[in-house]
């Protein structure tokens, strides 16, 4: 660290920069993510009603048809830019 601020500055302590390119998610990928978060868990084979952010996360990654690794965060990211908000389920 402090031999990249001797070379480039204040600029070596840029917070966005963490060292490697972060995972992108294919337009593929998340054509599979809104058509998974349109159908029903219970066809899906799920024990529940209604996707969380949480619950659709872990399908896709666990799916055994085609496995999408993604975040929460970003998973929200996606989802509403097509539209889609979700309500905190409530136990």
């Amino acid at each position: 660290m402090v031999h990249g601020f001797n070379e480039r500055g204040l600029a070596a302590l840029d917070p966005n920069r963490v060292g490697r390119r972060s995972r992108r998610i294919s337009t593929g990928d998340q054509a599979h993510i809104i058509a998974t978060d349109r159908t029903r868990p219970s066809k899906l084979g799920r024990p529940f009603t209604r996707w969380d952010i949480r619950r659709l996360a872990d399908h896709l990654v666990n799916h055994d048809d085609k496995t999408v690794r993604i975040g929460r965060e970003r998973l929200r990211q996606i989802l509403h830019g097509h539209g889609i908000t979700f309500q905190r389920i409530r136990t």
